[in-house]
């Protein structure tokens, strides 16, 4: 089977020890993400007036996309207030392995209010220019992608991390980062609505063909730790048959897994899943990503 793992962390250094944790595992290619992990968002220089927005950069991947041909690609984030952030994402278009865009609304009301009010459409236009996917962090606000779905019909929008709001394991982290006097009853709020009201607002964002999801945290986000996260089963079933298989990718983001399974392990829940076709479980662990994020296997 060709697994594809559609988000992992890297860096810095650390490659040749992932070749081999891919090798064991049957893994043939992972997309990366850059952000190290010591240090929240590096590698990155701020640009623009007075340095407020990220253009982040990815050395560790680049030196691994050389070094490892085929089993790497990455994916750059962007931020809607760069100036250059047209040319940003034409230059990325010349690089052969860079797969997608991504932005992260979801992880503070401010963003996500300037996502309700429009401000990244120029991200949504340079995507569409250029041929990029996005990926969208957007924590359970589904909803306002409608707009942009719309909008720009030919982007393709992947939905990060199951499409949920954070649970139990995620709000204080979510609220720490936000920093306000009010974040900690704020998310905790958010935190606590229930997983099935949650992820049936999911669903509905399915009737629009140009959004996948990306079952990422599948364990942390449907209260499901423990191999083989058999809680997080039905939530799996449900996002197949309201998106089809063809627009579901899995991915590990082990590098970040706050419930602890390993690499093997998230792959077998998947792999061993007994309400899953075998057409299904290909296109999740692998082909999925391989067809939205226009990547042949070498």
């Amino acid at each position: 089977m060709d697994i594809v793992d559609s988000q992992a962390h890297l860096g810095p250094g650390g490659a040749a020890e992932m070749v081999a944790a891919l090798d064991a595992l049957g893994i043939a290619s992972v997309l990366i993400d850059e952000w190290w992990m010591g240090t929240p968002g590096h590698p990155y220089y701020g640009v623009g007036k007075g340095g407020e927005a990220i253009r982040t950069t990815s050395p560790t991947a680049e030196l691994a996309e050389w070094t490892y041909p085929g089993r790497f690609s990455h994916l750059i984030r962007v931020d809607q207030r760069d100036p250059e952030l047209y040319n940003v994402v034409k230059l990325a278009r010349d690089c052969p392995n860079v797969r997608a865009l991504r932005v992260s609304p979801g992880m503070t009301r401010a963003d996500l209010k300037s996502f309700a009010d429009g401000d990244m459409e120029c991200i949504f236009s340079a995507a569409d220019d250029f041929g990029f996917p996005i990926f969208i962090q957007i924590a359970g606000n589904t909803d306002l992608l409608a707009p942009y779905l719309q909008k720009f019909p030919d982007v393709r929008v992947i939905i990060c991390h199951c499409g949920m709001p954070p649970g139990k394991l995620l709000w204080p982290i979510f609220a720490q980062m936000e920093g306000l006097p009010d974040s900690q009853d704020y998310w905790g709020k958010v935190g606590a609505e229930p997983i099935s009201e949650a992820f049936d607002k999911v669903l509905r964002i399915a009737d629009h063909p140009n959004v996948a999801l990306k079952w990422a945290h599948a364990p942390t986000m449907f209260d499901a730790g423990g191999f083989p996260n058999e809680g997080s089963r039905p939530f799996l079933r449900k996002a197949l048959d309201a998106f089809g298989a063809e627009r579901v990718m899995w991915a590990s983001d082990v590098s970040a897994n706050q419930t602890g399974e390993s690499w093997a392990e998230l792959i077998f829940s998947i792999r061993n899943d007994p309400g899953l076709s075998e057409s299904e479980k290909e296109h999740v662990l692998g082909r999925t990503a391989r067809n939205w994020l226009n990547w042949e296997k070498s």
